[in-house]
Formats: structure tokens, C-alpha cells, sequence
């Protein structure tokens, strides 16, 4: 958008935005020229203009008349919560009063979709001021009633205008949002057209697909050599942003200049990302033809200070990512790197921690440990010649106990084995050398590392864990197309699986429903909050025994924890706690057979486990944020109560959501 639409010189532009704001709110406006939805969005991601103000620029957009928020709150929200909801509370507790922030994420027209202390502050003074115990930031059905029943609705002839986005969903947010680890210390040759230099994950929660309106970018000078200039437009001729590989936006380099701190607001069109999916937003940045001899060698950085976005439900959110900066260069053509070769984690259905089922009588091969993906970016080829991976045992022994092979595959195809040294220790790097596979410039490739494991209860104990990674990168060997060696900064990006347990039987867990209830609300300091967690577990190559009883703890359950059984957590307020009076009982329903000391499940077997948990508060003292959390599984292969082995593996699900109790 440029100012001179409205007969308004780029000169006065602050004048035009404010004089654009203040005929939106005068009660009998003269006839005012109507914006574009794209006006409005660069409007706000450059002023930061909050709800009111936005609200008086859309009427302009639409010719209508403007309505009051309105907005009806349906869950409870907590510290760690995300959401258009959470931005709705913060604008309404600004709105009112409660400041959550006096500037930055959370401060009015700034508002954020993350539920953080800051929020939790307000809203405990909020609830004071109301008469609303306990008062302690916790967004429950109390608050929530007395909310809802304060926010504002449209009256008098004001009409409430429908907004078409063309976007499927509700109130959507981002979920987070990340820097791209393959993008980092670039190089950015003369006359070279866009280079990716940094970019941010952004990943869209489930309720609604987003589109993004407008990205604000900070250049920064980060070194000054001797003569060197300070001008980015003395570098660059353009600068580009790329959404999943389209391009959204195009602008001269010019326009980041000393005069605006070498920041701009650059407008996005058609930059959609759908609900549940992850899209990455990407800077690039061309080189100038005639590059200063002063100039070459100068680091710059970059960094996205805001993200503007739009819900199906036509609500725009600007938010600062929050990731930080990424730094490049500027080479001449004689030094100019364009071969790269950016490292980034692969198939999570290798990587995530897991149970892998191995063999006590024999060797277990072929088993995948860690995927990792390779792209060759810039002009170049990429050989593949040698690939280094660091390979970690917890539990006693060293990586030859554990492994006896392991094997490289470029999608899907066996490039190179290595075997296990003796004089392995219990983290050691692995090289499989002479790889001497080819990657096409700009083409990627998923690679794997598959390992031989030895006998499970003989070469190694059973809950053993194996990790592995890429790196450290200084052990590989990788060349460009003419045989250059690249140098270590052209090897970006880190990769790693998380450590997998070994065992020849076992169990293997998934989540199947959790539930929270205060079944004695009556504000006497004695609710009781039940919880219950429900969980599948199925046992594989043997018959196990799964703990019947379960007892809480303060930690993390294992190390001597583990005759208690099913391990549990209550925590008060994101602590654990051991306030109130705590009972808890295990229920099994499935293919178990009822013992003693346990549930028998034979090979195959599965049942479904439920966890119910009561928390009784005794005193005022006990009144909190309650939740319940499931933090082990005891098992083993007896039938008795010394379970000689955790579950641990990929519980962060595994809990309820929180709920108040007095």
C-alpha cells in the first residue's frame, strides 16, 4: 500500500495513518474513501493498532458501521494454554483495566495467543477485584461465567458486518514457531538471486487455517570492517519472501534503509497455511552485480520481529515470533559459496522414543534407529563421500555390546555399512566412509541408519537405550561439483533421534482418554477432584505383568520407584504437590488375567488401563489449580510387586487438563 492512494505524501504518512483512525471513530463520519482488506492489514502490522482501532478500519473497508467486540469464552484456560481465546482474554482484561503488559507481546494491540505469568497475573487481579476465590490466574467456569457476562455486544443501529475469508475453520492460532535450522550463516554472492539466508516454521493449530497478511524484517549490520558501508541497499538489490517455496512478497532492497532502521513491514499475498499444518516462511536476499572490495566478507543479520495473520473468522492477530536472528555474508564472485549442504530430522516414526522389540536367543537386524534428511542448496552438486554419526548406550555398556553393524540408506538404497570397532566406548562417532553418493543441487534425500543388534539379555541388558545423530560434521567428508571440500560453516543444521529402549518383552503403551471433575464444588474448602487417565497397553514376545497398584510421586518415576507401581503426579498450581489427601485406584478391562500382585498379559495381549485419582482438599490452604499426570508404567516378567522395570517413553500426553479446586 503507499499513501499516495489517498492524495497523502509518503512525507505525512504517520499523519495520514492517525487521520485515518481518528474519521474512523468520529460518531457522524464525512464520507471517507474505502480501504482495502490490505490496507487495513499493513496498517495495523505497522502501528500495532488494537481491537477498537482495527474495528473502526474494517468499517472502512466495508463502508458499514462499526460493532463492539463481542466474544463467548467455552474452555478453561491455564498457564501453558494457546488459542484465539487466550488473545480475547488479554484484550478483554486490557479492555478492563488489568494490564497484562505495558508493552511488547500481551500489552494492548499487541495481544498474544499464549497464556503465559503475565496473563495469569492480570487475571488474578481481575478476579480479586470481583470477589472471585481462589484468586490465583486459573480461567474456570466462576471466571468464565463472569467474563462472558461482562463482554459487550453490538446495539443501536450498528450492524454487524459478515466477513468472508475464504479460509475453513473457526478461531484459529500458531501454535509456534521455529527457525529453520538448515538456514543459518549463508553466503550471498555478486549478482546472486534469491539466497535463503533465514526463515521460521510456523505451526497452525487445528482450528482454522491462516493467512498470512504482512511480515515485519530487521536488517543489522554485525560487523563494520575498515571503509566498509552501513547501507544495506550497498549489498543487496532484493529482498524476497517465499512461503513453502511460492512466492508471497518481492520489494527492493532500498526500502530498508537508515531512515527506517532498516526495517520494513512487507504485505504477503496469498500466503495460506492450513489448519494442523506446519508452512515455512522464508527471507531471501539477492546480491548486488558490483560488490565493494570494503564490502565483501560484512555480516548481516535478519530477524522476523512480527507475523501478521487473519482466521476464518476474519480476526487478524499480530504476534512477534520471538526465534531470534540469523546471520549471512556477502562474498564477491571469486569467494562466493554455492554449495550447501543443510541437515535436518527426518520421519518421526524412526525418531521418536520407543520400545523396539529384540531377540535373547539370537541378533535382531535390519532395525531403524534415526532418519535425517540431506538437501544440496545453491548451484551445486554435492558428493556424499563420507557421513559421521554419534552413536550413544545408556545403561552400562558400550556401543560393540549393543550394535555389530550399521548400515547407510539414501532413500531406500544401501550406500555404505561400518562395523563396530571393539574399542567402541558407550558414545562413539561412527564414519561410514566412501559413500560417494550424488545430491543434485537443489534436490534432497532422507537418509536412515539401520543397525545389527546383538542378543538382547547376553551382549546387553534389556532397557538399554541407543541414540544416534548426525555429526560431529568435522568427521565427514562432503565436495562440491568441481571436488572442493566444503568448509564446516557450509554444513548446517543438527539432526538426532531420541534414545529407544531395548527389550526382548515387553509392553508397548498409547494414550486413550483422560478426564477431570470436581465432584464436591460447593466453596468449602473440601472439593475433591477426580481425575482419570486411560491407557492401552499390549505386550509383546512373552508374558508380563503390569502393576495393579499405583502411588504418587514428586518426580520422575524410576530409581527405586518402581515397586509402587502405576506412578502418578498431582500437581497444585504447575507444582507437584502434596497437599489434600490423595487416593488412587487401577482398573484393568481387556485380555488381562487378575493376579495378586498384577495384571498377566500374554504375548499379544492388550488391556486398557484406567487410572482414577482423587484429590480431597482439607483446608483453605489447599485451594489451587489442580491437575493429575501419569509419569511411569511398573512391569516385568514375575508375578509380583518388584516390577522390575519403568515405562517412561512419550508420556507428555498423558495428563488431564487442569481444573480449580477450593
Amino acid at each position: 500500500m503507499t499513501l499516495q492512494k489517498y492524495g497523502v505524501s509518503a512525507l505525512v504518512s504517520g499523519i495520514a495513518i492517525l487521520g485515518l483512525v481518528a474519521l474512523a471513530f468520529v460518531a457522524v463520519a464525512p464520507q471517507a474513501q474505502a480501504l482495502s482488506q490490505s490496507d487495513v492489514d499493513l496498517i495495523c502490522a505497522i502501528t500495532s493498532c488494537d481491537a477498537e482501532t482495527e474495528a473502526a478500519l474494517q468499517a472502512l473497508v466495508t463502508g458499514g458501521t462499526t460493532t463492539t467486540m463481542s466474544y463467548t469464552f467455552t474452555r478453561d484456560l491455564t498457564t501453558g494454554s494457546t488459542g484465539e481465546d487466550v488473545r480475547q482474554l488479554q484484550m478483554f482484561l486490557n479492555n478492563k483495566g488489568y494490564t497484562v503488559a505495558a508493552t511488547g507481546a500481551g500489552s494492548v494491540g499487541n495481544e498474544s495467543t499464549y497464556f503465559g505469568s503475565m496473563t495469569a497475573a492480570a487475571l488474578a487481579k481481575f478476579q480479586a477485584a470481583q470477589g472471585i476465590s481462589p484468586a490465583v490466574g486459573y480461567f474456570g467456569p466462576v471466571t468464565r461465567s463472569a467474563v462472558n457476562g461482562m463482554m459487550t455486544t453490538s446495539t443501536g443501529s450498528s450492524t454487524t458486518t459478515t466477513t468472508t475469508t475464504g479460509l475453513k475453520g473457526g478461531a484459529g492460532s500458531v501454535d509456534s514457531y521455529d527457525l529453520i535450522s538448515s538456514l543459518n550463516n549463508e553466503e550471498v554472492g555478486e549478482g546472486e538471486d534469491d539466497v535463503e539466508v533465514a526463515g521460521i516454521e510456523i505451526e497452525v493449530d487445528d482450528g482454522s487455517d491462516i493467512q498470512l497478511t504482512a511480515a515485519k524484517l530487521v536488517f543489522v549490520h554485525s560487523t563494520n570492517g575498515s571503509g566498509s558501508s552501513d547501507d544495506f541497499e550497498d549489498y543487496a538489490s532484493e529482498v524476497s519472501l517465499m512461503l513453502d517455496g511460492e512466492e508471497v512478497a518481492r520489494l527492493d532492497a532500498d526500502e530498508f534503509d537508515e531512515d527506517n532502521d532498516f526495517t520494513q513491514t512487507v504485505t504477503l499475498d496469498d500466503a495460506v497455511i492450513e489448519a494442523d499444518e506446519t508452512g515455512e516462511l522464508v527471507v531471501a536476499v539477492s546480491g548486488i552485480n558490483n560488490l565493494d572490495s570494503a564490502d565483501v566478507d560484512e555480516e548481516w543479520t535478519v530477524e522476523f520481529t512480527q507475523v501478521r495473520f487473519r482466521d476464518a473468522t476474519g480476526a487478524s492477530i499480530s504476534e512477534d515470533p520471538g526465534t531470534g536472528t540469523r546471520t549471512f555474508s556477502f562474498e564477491d564472485f571469486a569467494t562466493a559459496t554455492d554449495a550447501e549442504l543443510a541437515i535436518s530430522d527426518g520421519d518421526d516414526s524412526i525418531n521418536d522414543a520407543r520400545t523396539i522389540n529384540v531377540d535373547d536367543s539370537d541378533d535382531t537386524d535390519n532395525v531403524e534407529l534415526f532418519s535425517f534428511d540431506m538437501e544440496a542448496e545453491g548451484d551445486s552438486d554435492i558428493e556424499i563421500k563420507d557421513v559421521p554419526v554419534t552413536v550413544t548406550i545408556v545403561g552400562g555398556e558400550d556401543v560393540d555390546d549393543v550394535v555389530s553393524t550399521l548400515y547407510l540408506m539414501i532413500d531406500g538404497e544401501e550406500v555404505a555399512s561400518e562395523s563396530i570397532s571393539s574399542s567402541a566406548t558407550a558414545e562413539s562417532v561412527v564414519v561410514f566412509e566412501d559413500v560417494d553418493y550424488v545430491i543434485d543441487a537443489g534436490d534432497e534425500v532422507e537418509a536412515v541408519v539401520v543397525a545389527d543388534i546383538n542378543t538382547a539379555g547376553t551382549d546387553f541388558d534389556e532397557g538399554t537405550t541407543i541414540q544416534v545423530a548426525f555429526g560431529p560434521e568435522s568427521a565427514g567428508d562432503f565436495e562440491d561439483e568441481e571436488g572442493n571440500d566444503l568448509d564446516l560453516e557450509d554444513i548446517t543444521g543438527t539432526a538426532s533421534s531420541d534414545a529407544h529402549a531395548l527389550y526382548d518383552v515387553g509392553i508397548m503403551v498409547s494414550l486413550v482418554s483422560v478426564d477431570e471433575e470436581n465432584a464436591n464444588e460447593d466453596g468449602s474448602n473440601n472439593d475433591v477432584g477426580e481425575f482419570t487417565i486411560k491407557f492401552l497397553v499390549e505386550a509383546f514376545d512373552g508374558t508380563v505383568y503390569v502393576a495393579n497398584t499405583a502411588a504418587a510421586t514428586s518426580g520422575t518415576a524410576g530409581s527405586g520407584a518402581e515397586a509402587d507401581g502405576i506412578m502418578y503426579e498431582i500437581q497444585k498450581n504447575g507444582t507437584a504437590t502434596t497437599d489434600g489427601v490423595f487416593s488412587a485406584q487401577v482398573t484393568a478391562s481387556g485380555d488381562e488375567t487378575d493376579k495378586s500382585e498384577s495384571f498377566e498379559l500374554e504375548d499379544g495381549d492388550s488391556t486398557t488401563i484406567t487410572l482414577f485419582v482423587t484429590h480431597t482438599n482439607t483446608t483453605s490452604g489447599d485451594s489451587g489449580i489442580y491437575r493429575a499426570l501419569l509419569r511411569g508404567i511398573g512391569w516385568g516378567t514375575a508375578n509380583d510387586d518388584t516390577y522390575e522395570n519403568m515405562y517412561t517413553f512419550d508420556l507428555d500426553d498423558y495428563k488431564t487438563d487442569p481444573i480449580s479446586l477450593n
